[in-house]
C-alpha cells in the first residue's frame, strides 16, 4: 500500500500513540533509581550544572559526549533534582522514538504499517527498559533513527532542506555518543551502493546523478556541530584516551568481539518470539523493489552487525530495534495480499499478537522498584558515623555527607582509617569485587565488622550483562561479573570496637605486603 498525504487524523493518531508509550515509559516514575554505574555518572554532571558548579560532577568525557547530561541539567535545573527526574530524561526520549517510528512507517509506507510500527515499539520490553534508566541509549536510537529517516527522504527527493535537517540530527546523534556519526557512514555506505548500480548506465552519469555535494553539506554540519566537544575533550583528557578507550573494546581485540549467538540471546530474551518472526516475513518483501523496505532492512542489518565488533552490551542492539519493529509491520501489511477478501483479519490478528506477547514481558518490568542505592543513602543521612564505602558510582549521586570511597585509599590508609574511629560504618555492594585488593582487605577484616542492614538490588536485566558473554555468567569471577540476578545486594556493617587493635596488629602485614599501593581499576 502506497502512502497517502497525512491528515488531521494521522496528527490525532500520533498523539495517541505518543501518549500511550509515554504512559508505560513514565509509569510510577518515583519507583525508580539508579541502577547502572553510568547513570550515576551521567546525574553527577547534571547536578554540577544545575547547582552552577556547587554540587557533582563535571563532564565525564570517558563515558559519552555531553548532550544528554546536559539535557539531565537542564531538567534538574527545572523540576528538582532526583533520581526520577534524570530518568525521565530517557523516557521522554523513548516516547519520541515511538512517534519517530511512527512517522517513518506513514511517510514512506501506510497508515496500518505506522500504527502496528509505533505500537510494537512502544510495548517492546527491550527498548522499554531502556527508557527508564538514565542512559544515553534511548536517546541516541531516537535520534540515529530521525537522521536515517531525514537522509532517506533527502535523497528521495533530493531537496536540500532534508540534507540540512539530517545533519544538524546526525550532529546531536554524535553529541549523544562518540559512535553517533554512524548514520553518515550508513548513507554513504548505501549511496556507493547506488552509484555502483548505475554504473551500467556510465560511471560519469551515475555520478551526476547522485546527490554527493547536498551530503557533503551535511556532513559538514555534522561535524561543525560535534566540533566544540571535540575540541573540548582535545584540550583536557585527549580525543587520543577516547580512541584507545573504543577501540580497547572493538577493533583490537579478537573479532567479532561478540558473537551471533550473544544477539540471538538479547534478542529472544526481551522481544517477543510473534515479532521477530513477522520481522523476518518483512525482510523477506525487500526482494521487491521496495527501497524503503530495502533501506531498513539495510541499517537493521548493519546495526546487528556493528553490535558483533563492540564487547558484548546490550544497548548497543537498542538502534536495531525500531528497524526491526518497521520490519514486522510491514511483514503483517503484506498478508491481506496472500489473503483477499480477509484484509482486516489478516492484519489485525497477527498484530494483536505481537503486542499480547509483548505485553507480558513488559508489564512485569513497569512493576520492578528500582530504588535500592536511594533507600540505602536515605539509611545512611541520619548516621553520625564516618563512612568507608565502595559502590556504584551511582550512590554518591545520593549520598548527602561524603563517604570515603575505598579505591581512592591505599591498603595503609584504609587500616590507619580503622585504627583511628570506634564506631565506623562500612557499605559496599558487589562492585567491590572489581577490585581484588579492596575484596582481600575486607576477607581479612570481615571479623571487625557486624552486619546490619542488607538491601537488595533490583535492577533490569540487561544492566546485569556488560561486556560479557551473557550465557556463561554463572561460570564467571566476580572480578568480570560482579552483579547477579537475585542475589545482588547493599550490605552496610557496623564497625565492632572489641579486639580491634589486636586484629589489625595480626592481619596488617600479610594484606599490606604490597607496599600499600593505591587500589586502581
Amino acid at each position: 500500500m502506497k502512502p497517502t498525504p497525512w491528515t488531521t487524523k494521522d496528527w490525532y493518531l500520533l498523539a495517541a500513540l505518543i501518549s500511550f508509550a509515554g504512559l508505560l515509559r513514565c509509569w510510577n516514575l518515583e519507583s525508580l533509581g539508579l541502577t547502572h554505574f553510568d547513570e550515576g555518572s551521567y546525574a553527577m554532571t547534571g547536578k554540577w550544572l544545575a547547582t552552577f558548579g556547587r554540587e557533582g560532577w563535571t563532564y565525564q568525557s570517558g563515558h559519552a559526549p555531553g548532550l544528554f547530561p546536559t539535557l539531565i541539567g537542564c531538567f534538574f535545573f527545572l523540576f528538582g533534582i532526583r533520581d526520577y527526574v534524570a530518568i525521565a530524561v530517557a523516557a521522554m526520549a523513548g516516547t519520541t522514538t515511538v512517534g519517530i517510528c511512527y512517522w517513518i512507517g506513514r511517510t514512506w509506507f501506510s497508515r496500518p504499517v505506522a500504527v502496528m510500527a509505533a505500537l510494537f515499539l512502544a510495548t517492546a520490553e527491550y527498548h522499554l527498559m531502556f527508557s527508564r534508566l538514565a542512559l544515553t541509549d534511548a536517546l541516541f536510537t531516537g535520534l540515529f533513527w530521525a537522521a536515517l529517516a531525514a537522509y532517506f527522504l533527502a535523497l528521495e527527493s533530493g531537496k536540500k532542506r532534508w540534507f540540512i535537517l539530517a545533519g544538524v540530527l546526525t550532529g546531536l546523534c554524535w553529541n549523544t555518543k562518540y559512535h553517533g556519526f554512524l548514520p553518515i557512514i550508513l548513507v554513504a555506505g548505501w549511496l556507493a551502493t547506488q552509484i555502483i548500480i548505475k554504473t551500467k548506465e556510465g560511471f560519469g552519469k551515475a555520478l551526476a546523478t547522485t546527490p554527493l555535494r547536498p551530503f557533503l553539506l551535511s556532513v559538514v554540519i555534522a561535524v561543525a556541530l560535534y566540533a566544540p566537544w571535540f575540541l573540548a575533550v582535545q584540550f583536557t583528557v585527549g580525543y587520543d584516551q577516547i580512541l584507545q578507550h573504543q577501540l580497547g573494546h572493538s577493533l583490537t581485540r579478537n573479532l567479532p568481539a561478540t558473537d551471533l549467538g550473544v544477539i540471538w540471546f538479547y534478542l529472544r530474551k526481551w522481544l517477543s518470539p510473534a515479532l521477530l518472526l513477522f520481522a523476518c516475513f518483512g525482510a523477506a518483501t525487500c526482494m521487491k523493489p521496495a527501497r524503503p523496505t530495502r533501506f531498513i532492512l539495510y541499517v537493521t542489518v548493519a546495526m546487528v552487525g556493528a553490535a558483533l565488533l563492540y564487547l558484548s552490551f546490550p544497548r548497543l542492539l537498542l538502534p536495531a530495534l525500531p528497524g526491526i519493529c518497521l520490519l514486522a509491520a510491514v511483514g503483517i501489511s503484506v498478508l491481506p495480499q496472500k489473503l483477499p477478501g480477509w484484509q482486516m483479519v489478516a492484519q489485525a490478528a497477527p498484530a494483536t499478537i505481537v503486542l499480547a506477547w509483548n505485553l507480558t514481558g513488559a508489564l512485569p518490568s513497569l512493576a520492578i522498584e528500582t530504588t535500592a542505592y536511594r533507600e540505602a543513602a536515605n539509611y545512611l543521612k541520619v548516621r553520625d558515623e564516618p563512612i568507608l564505602s565502595q559502590l556504584s558510582k551511582n550512590f554518591y549521586f545520593y549520598e548527602q555527607h561524603k563517604s570515603i570511597e575505598m579505591r581512592r585509599q591505599t591498603i595503609a590508609e584504609l587500616d590507619s582509617i580503622l585504627a583511628a574511629h570506634d564506631s565506623l560504618l562500612l557499605v559496599v555492594d558487589p562492585i567491590v569485587h572489581r577490585f581484588p585488593e579492596l575484596t582481600a582487605w575486607l576477607e581479612a577484616r570481615m571479623s571487625m565488622f557486624r552486619l546490619e542492614k542488607a538491601l537488595d538490588i533490583r535492577m533490569y536485566e540487561p544492566n546485569y550483562f556488560q561486556g560479557f558473554d551473557p550465557r556463561q555468567l554463572t561460570d564467571l569471577p566476580r572480578t568480570t561479573a560482579p552483579f547477579t540476578p537475585g542475589s545482588s545486594q547493599i550490605a552496610i556493617f557496623i564497625h565492632d570496637t572489641s579486639d580491634t587493635v589486636e586484629l589489625l596488629r595480626k592481619s596488617a602485614a600479610p594484606v599490606a605486603a604490597d607496599g600499600g599501593r593505591r587500589v586502581r581499576r
